[in-house]
């Protein structure tokens, strides 16, 4: 063995005492393994995907890469940054930097440029192993900043989106190398502590003892050869490293399985797959799962214990989570430092559920002390200091913080305000160290400060924690500024040009005009952070005032009839999944442009420039002020023309895209109305309307559309032109410049159209996926809408409804219509033209969705619009955890049914064809809920009115097989859906009577 590191550690009358009870071995980590791979040969270590990973196969893997790393020139105690999720490469990097007596530090995946540019200062590693990509984070622009300061350190990619054993076979060699075991106590992992100060502290935690914490956990736990451990948790942390996490699962031979995200529909099908028995997260995920399983019917019954921990667990939710989840609960409290606490499975659900449980170990020394440390009285709540066979002695290289870390007895001083129950249990109070533990990842508040203070416009500022039913605490930012327009906004976004991770940015800004201090003149942070509790419940956003009634009427009458009261010029009604929601007057408004997008609220605007729209819309609509809001919009074609076009230009005055929050809310249901206001008299004044308008009887007359040219207009107009363009595009489908192309004719109507009265003849004689009807600001349309650009529910799951081929539905002549079904399942060019629409939907939503989810739960079934028959499909997957709603709105829009194939190509092709701005036509329509769900149903089969003029537009789906005649008619038979129930001014649609 080599000679010991020159690290403090345990005297020799403890190393000796330790090593005769069996705590430690006189074993390297990297040989522990090995011995667990040769007594667990067969059993399987790993699961990842679809793989399936023996001891024995790891072992070898492990030695390959050992080997490779060596002819890299990785030697015994260098150091080599670590830097990537769950995957099976994250494993196999571990064991063989272990294996070759190298000193990995462990760096989360969420870390940035600041963590990592210090850890390199530090530790000063020699090899640095980081993702290509992970969950769209692109870390290219990380590893270009680290080799331009650091350029001695080498840098291994690993591509996570592949298979990692690809990825890494390139670096296994069959070489033979010879390398000393690491002496059993030096340093085997560096890992990482959330320290006050903000720059990065390195905890040694040496082989013999680090390999007693995760076999004492494995123990307490129970594992054996039969456990199946779900790890969800990044691997590098503690938690789920060592408690009992990866090294104390594979001591008892048990098996692994490696979940991507945290995500419940993730873990809970990897759960029922592998019967899974134990698995380790943080309160607020465990807060989320046990949400979750109020409709979720995944079989996770095979699941005997979830560890909790990371920050502390409130009782009522422990209980709500063992009930959900139907298993054992245990509550995990301890420190990377060493200490770990917590219950154990035969404990009482009162100790559960009230207590962080006791020490693991029999040798853990415990103290609870005063400001002097000097013990409390029995029961009392003071700072935890504690020292034992697992707990460090110092930090890596900190000198200086060691000082204050640790007593002159080398207890370790954990900063944690606690109290014993008699039985010995640790309840947590709180903290002392000003470190934030914002669900489970810590945060110095002092590298927050630091960075904020270089801020040119504040004079000074202060980060507290305050507590977060959702987060355990959030972080909150105090300045004092004379600019009191700084924003919570600007504030992040300057910290995120700093390098701060975004996990550290702060959730809370609050101006103070001079700081409270205390007795001894300094700033008094804990009155700070009862200060920012209560401004964030003043400041919490406006409520809704709400009522249910019930309605005899029909949802679709009622809510025409609500718009007709005149309550106010602005609305919007938007009918989906049986329901009809309707927005009256605007509490705020967002306006989105190519170059920024602005939100007006109480009379104050707030303007976002980041070069992504979405990065704007979502930091816009992150800041309303107002709790569970639906928003009513519309976005323009040309919003098309920006997001896939880098060669589109496009007036920065151009409004693209407008959402508004309505003052008032109606949604209707069959027998059912919820209403919604901001204020008691407005909810008041509602429901009084309602209640009046629900006590007539509305009934559909005979009335006629009046229009009575509309079908001579829509046949004739511009039709051909049209068949020339059609052509047109047809030879340039065949020269190859582009697969698809919708092509639409625009046909004025030379009427005063009534838009609500022709919305409701219209509606009722129509079968819409989503219809609509739009009054604010400049738009003003109404349409019965095929299909959906894209479905997003507050889950992430994402679909979208392709529509392409298209056959007349003729109402009064069944046997025509079914020889027109019969004719489009089975004409090969409208199969095509389907088929095509499909495949780039599926692609579309591969890059938003996470692996694997993208499914076609429909193909190819016939769905009959109002006087139409289309192809029609369903195409569905799951959001990645990283993005939101906004994100597969830009992948999917347009609609490949009103674009074409390639997107960039066709729309390019569609402004050199179309004489004019398409505006509206082929946009979307939408509701956003505040939770993150998105409905945007595709602007087609609607009626356009816009500075004194009124037009219909369709279009049709160009391909090399198309004939310029048949394409015309198709866009008449849509044209159909919608001309023929126009109804002129002043014609009534409906009657009302008293009943």
């Amino acid at each position: 063995m080599t000679q010991p590191l020159e690290v403090k550690t345990w005297n020799a009358e403890q190393q000796k005492q330790y090593l005769a009870l069996g705590y430690w071995h006189r074993l390297s980590l990297s040989t522990e393994l090995t011995n667990w791979c040769k007594q667990y040969a067969n059993n399987t270590a790993i699961i990842t995907g679809d793989k399936k990973i023996t001891y024995q196969a790891l072992n070898q893997q492990v030695e390959l890469l050992a080997a490779g790393f060596y002819q890299l020139g990785v030697k015994p105690k260098d150091r080599v940054l670590l830097q990537l999720p769950n995957c099976i490469g994250f494993i196999t990097s571990l064991f063989a930097l272990l294996r070759l007596g190298a000193l990995p530090i462990l760096a989360m995946p969420s870390q940035r440029q600041q963590d990592i540019h210090a850890l390199c200062e530090l530790a000063e590693p020699t090899l640095y192993i980081v993702p290509n990509k992970f969950l769209g984070t692109d870390y290219q622009p990380l590893v270009d900043n680290i080799t331009s300061s650091f350029p001695a350190i080498q840098v291994i990619h690993i591509d996570t989106e592949q298979d990692p054993e690809i990825a890494l076979a390139s670096y296994h060699s069959s070489q033979p190398y010879e390398v000393t075991e690491a002496y059993y106590l030096d340093p085997a992992i560096l890992l990482l502590s959330g320290g006050t100060t903000g720059t990065p502290k390195l905890i040694p935690r040496t082989h013999a003892d680090y390999c007693y914490n995760a076999r004492t956990m494995a123990e307490i736990c129970q594992i054996d050869g039969n456990s199946v451990y779900l790890n969800v948790l990044p691997i590098a942390h503690n938690f789920s490293l060592s408690c009992p996490g990866l090294l104390g699962v594979l001591s008892k031979g048990g098996s692994i399985v490696l979940s991507k995200t945290t995500s419940f529909d993730e873990a809970f099908t990897l759960i029922e797959q592998h019967k899974v028995t134990i698995t380790a997260v943080v309160p607020p995920l465990a807060q989320l799962w046990a949400n979750a399983r109020e409709w979720d019917d995944t079989d996770i019954s095979s699941l005997q214990l979830i560890q909790v921990g990371g920050s502390r667990l409130e009782a009522s939710i422990a209980r709500q989570i063992k009930q959900a989840m139907q298993c054992q609960l245990q509550q995990v409290f301890g420190t990377a430092e060493g200490l770990i606490c917590c219950t154990r499975l035969d404990d009482s659900d009162e100790v559960i559920f009230n207590t962080q449980g006791r020490p693991i170990s029999p040798h853990d020394q415990v103290l609870i002390v005063d400001e002097h440390d000097q013990p409390v009285v029995a029961g009392a709540t003071g700072e935890m200091i504690t020292k034992g066979p697992y707990t460090i002695h110092g930090y890596y290289r900190a000198a200086e913080h060691n000082k204050t870390s640790f007593t002159k007895d080398n207890f370790y001083r954990m900063g944690d305000l606690v109290r014993l129950t008699p039985e010995g249990n640790v309840i947590v109070e709180g903290r002392i160290k000003e470190q934030i533990n914002r669900a489970g990842e810590k945060i110095a508040a002092a590298e927050i400060e630091q960075k904020l203070i270089d801020h040119s416009q504040i004079e000074s500022c202060a980060v507290v924690a305050v507590k977060d039913s959702r987060l355990g605490e959030r972080t909150c930012a105090f300045i004092i500024t004379d600019n009191k327009q700084i924003t919570l906004t600007d504030i992040r976004d300057f910290l995120k040009q700093q390098g701060i991770a975004l996990y550290k940015l702060p959730d809370q800004l609050e101006h103070i005009a001079s700081w409270p201090l205390t007795s001894v003149g300094k700033i008094d942070k804990r009155r700070l952070s009862i200060i920012g509790e209560q401004q964030m419940k003043i400041n919490q956003s406006q409520n809704y005032f709400e009522k249910t009634i019930n309605i005899k009427n029909q949802p679709l009458d009622i809510a025409v009839a609500l718009i007709n009261a005149n309550l106010n010029e602005q609305y919007a009604v938007y009918e989906h999944n049986g329901e009809w929601s309707v927005g009256l007057d605007k509490a705020a408004q967002l306006f989105v442009y190519a170059d920024k997008t602005i939100l007006h609220y109480d009379g104050q605007q707030q303007q976002w420039n980041e070069p992504e729209i979405i990065d704007n819309i979502n930091a816009a609509l992150t800041t309303l002020p107002i709790a569970n809001w639906r928003a009513y919009g519309a976005s323009k074609f040309e919003l098309a023309h920006i997001f896939h076009d880098p060669d589109y230009l496009t007036s920065n005055d151009e409004i693209v895209l407008q959402l508004f929050i309505p003052e008032q809310e109606a949604r209707f249901t069959q027998g059912q109305a919820l209403l919604r206001s901001l204020s008691e008299q407005g909810l008041s004044q509602l429901t009084a309307i309602v209640e009046n308008i629900d006590k007539q009887n509305y009934q559909s007359n005979d009335a006629k559309n009046t229009f009575a040219d509309s079908e001579t207009t829509i046949r004739e107009t511009d039709a051909a032109l049209y068949k020339e363009k059609v052509a047109a595009a047809v030879n340039e489908i065949k020269t190859g410049q582009y697969q698809k192309i919708i092509l639409s004719r625009k046909v004025p109507i030379p009427a005063d159209i009534d838009l609500i009265a022709s919305y409701q003849l219209g509606r009722k004689n129509n079968t819409p996926a989503r219809s609509f009807a739009i009054n604010f600001n400049d738009l003003h349309l109404i349409g019965f809408s095929p299909e959906t650009v894209v479905e997003v529910n507050h889950q992430g799951i994402v679909t979208t409804q392709p529509l392409a081929g298209t056959r007349a539905l003729i109402k009064d002549d069944p046997e025509q219509s079914d020889r027109l079904y019969n004719e489009l399942i089975n004409d090969t060019k409208e199969i095509a033209e389907h088929a095509l629409s499909v495949k780039l939907a599926f692609e579309e939503l591969e890059p938003v969705c996470e692996q694997q989810t993208v499914t076609v739960p429909e193909f190819m079934t016939v769905s009959k619009r109002g006087t139409v028959q289309h192809l029609a499909s369903r195409v569905k997957g799951k959001l990645k955890p990283n993005l939101t709603a906004w994100h597969a709105f830009k992948s999917l829009f347009p609609a490949v049914t009103a674009s074409g194939i390639p997107k960039r190509e066709a729309l390019a092709a569609i402004r050199q064809h179309e004489a004019s701005k398409r505006g509206s036509y082929s946009g979307s329509v939408m509701i956003v809920d505040s939770n993150g769900s998105l409905d945007a149903a595709l602007v087609l089969r609607s009626l356009y009115h816009q500075n004194g003029q009124v037009w219909l537009q369709a279009g049709a789906g160009i391909i090399d097989q198309s004939q310029p005649e048949r394409e015309l008619e198709e866009t008449i038979e849509k044209l159909s859906c919608i001309s023929r129930y126009l109804v002129i001014k002043e014609q009534q649609i409906m009657t009302g009577t008293e009943g």
